[in-house]
């Protein structure tokens, strides 16, 4: 179970931030910006080709097309009713999603050349306006990770729901194991950095999972979809194999930019 999850965690994490970065480029594109080139985790383009708030939409892109991805994934989470490795990867990459969103208005104080601190910069927010910005997004947060927390748990058969000890286990082996694999892996992916918050981010987002690890041991949910094929998770997945092999081609590919 480690093993799947751990792939699903960098597949989540990887395609999560692809999209960002996607958001970015397209709005770069659309504007005719100049030179846009879409590295592996950010893009360039001539900021001179666009006007300023050319510049706020393409900063501002990112982040929301991560929202979407939280929101959008979510969706899916709430309609999926098998609890398999997919929807464990839903589950992921809704989370990472909002992790994004709400992580970039946390840090928007303290790096103002990041996606939505460049934006309240250039918009004049003065420092009050942009510490509750910050704020709101601890609070977005920590709501929308616990509003994904029962999914988590449902990736658990009942008896191991019940069970405190074999649930804290489950939970260790679908969850924390995977996230302290997961994030050496994406560091090391996400090498070169054009920045040091390209690399603050694939090491401590993750960790926004804790918020609701409490929740994910103890809370006792009612009406739970219990997974009735737990066997599916333990067994290692060959698909995932071949998703991971092709999602990491891709991102080493991308470190060399693709310029349009």
């Amino acid at each position: 179970m480690v093993a799947n999850s751990t792939m699903l965690f960098i597949l989540a994490t990887l395609w999560q931030q692809t999209f960002h970065e996607l958001g970015h480029f397209v709005a770069a594109v659309g504007l005719d910006a100049k030179d846009v080139t879409l590295y592996h985790n950010y893009v360039l383009y001539d900021p001179s080709s666009v006007s300023v708030n050319g510049r706020l939409m393409i900063a501002s892109a990112g982040p929301m097309v991560s929202l979407l991805i939280g929101l959008l994934f979510h969706l899916f989470c709430v309609t999926y009713k098998q609890r398999n490795v997919w929807f464990l990867f839903l589950l992921f990459i809704s989370s990472f999603g909002y992790i994004n969103f709400g992580g970039y208005l946390m840090m928007s104080p303290f790096f103002k050349n990041g996606d939505t601190g460049f934006v309240f910069s250039q918009l004049g927010f003065p420092l009050w306006v942009v510490t509750s910005l910050s704020l709101a997004g601890v609070l977005f947060l920590f709501f929308a990770m616990k509003n994904l927390s029962k999914y988590f748990v449902e990736m658990a058969p009942w008896e191991i729901i019940a069970d405190k000890v074999e649930r804290r286990s489950f939970i260790s082996s679908l969850v924390k194991l995977p996230l302290l694999l997961g994030i050496v892996a994406t560091v090391v992916l996400n090498l070169p950095a054009p920045s040091l918050l390209s690399l603050i981010y694939p090491l401590s987002s993750p960790f926004a999972l804790f918020w609701i690890y409490g929740y994910l041991l103890h809370k006792p949910y009612a009406n739970l979809n219990a997974n009735v094929q737990p066997e599916q998770l333990a067994t290692l997945n060959k698909t995932l194999i071949v998703l991971l092999i092709f999602t990491v081609l891709l991102n080493r590919m991308m470190v060399n930019g693709l310029h349009f």
